[in-house]
């Protein structure tokens, strides 16, 4: 997470107070046994101080985000070798053609239609996994083609949902998503609750903590699921969009929640 200009400098202001007293002491100390200075002092403190320097940034960090992402996912690196700074998104984007409802579409977040649209504190590419999750989830369900990631984020957004430097918010996959239209559902831990809301064509959400898929934190869809396991959608990675067992990622799972209709 980027830090501001006034945290970042807060150090700096700290160090400095810190040398002034020091300074300040040596000095009283000095008129006693008559050497130094509080100028002499202050001078020999600072030349044995580097102030750090400020971290470079390009577009706001988001290229060196870019970066890492091409970096740790080499799925994404045509992505990132497209990007050219910011552009102006159509929310009004409509994938209806696309889509059929009851099956779930699969997306990345970092599709050029809108990975490069901003949010939180960098692009839906690299921090968009929630809105692209939902998206997945709620187009399927409505057969709503203008539920786009890129509109997702942008409701998240205006309704308080996505939260700088912390990402986004969980009640967006409650709350938000009943604002939506969908009708969702908390679950427990347990594989067969799990596997009785996706054999009634319920998809899951999961909050996903550090391991298979991420070393933070990151949103996967469940679709369906067999004797072998559940199949996962994951935003970032299309390789991870395979079988998992319930026990290969049960222990990575913070949180989830089921959809269905309004009307289910």
């Amino acid at each position: 997470m980027r830090q501001s200009e006034t945290s970042s400098g807060r150090p700096f202001k700290v160090v400095l107070i810190l040398l002034l007293l020091v300074a300040l002491a040596y000095a009283v100390v000095s008129s006693f046994v008559g050497t130094g200075t509080i100028k002499g002092t202050l001078k020999e403190l600072f030349d044995d101080y580097e102030k750090p320097e400020a971290p470079e940034t390009d577009d706001y960090g988001i290229q060196e985000a870019l970066n890492e992402l091409s970096e740790k996912n080499p799925e994404a690196s045509a992505f990132v070798d497209a990007y050219a700074g910011i552009e102006d998104y159509d929310l009004e984007l409509d994938l209806s053609s696309e889509i059929t409802v009851g099956t779930i579409p699969y997306f990345t977040q970092w599709d050029r239609r809108w990975g490069y649209c901003l949010y939180g504190e960098g692009l839906i590419g690299y921090t968009g996994c929630g809105p692209t999750a939902l998206s997945m989830v709620a187009m399927g369900l409505t057969g709503d083609g203008t539920l786009t990631p890129a509109y997702i984020a942008d409701f998240a957004t205006r309704e308080g949902y996505c939260v700088p430097g912390n990402g986004t918010a969980w009640l967006l996959f409650s709350e938000g998503a009943e604002k939506l239209g969908l009708t969702a559902k908390e679950l427990p831990l347990w594989e067969s609750t799990m596997r009785d809301e996706l054999d009634d064509g319920h998809p899951i959400i999961c909050i996903m903590g550090p391991g298979h898929f991420t070393e933070t934190g990151h949103y996967i869809v469940l679709v369906s699921c067999d004797d072998e396991g559940f199949q996962v959608y994951d935003p970032n990675r299309p390789s991870n969009c395979k079988t998992w067992s319930y026990d290969e990622i049960s222990g990575e799972i913070r949180n989830l929640w089921s959809y269905c209709g309004a009307k289910d």
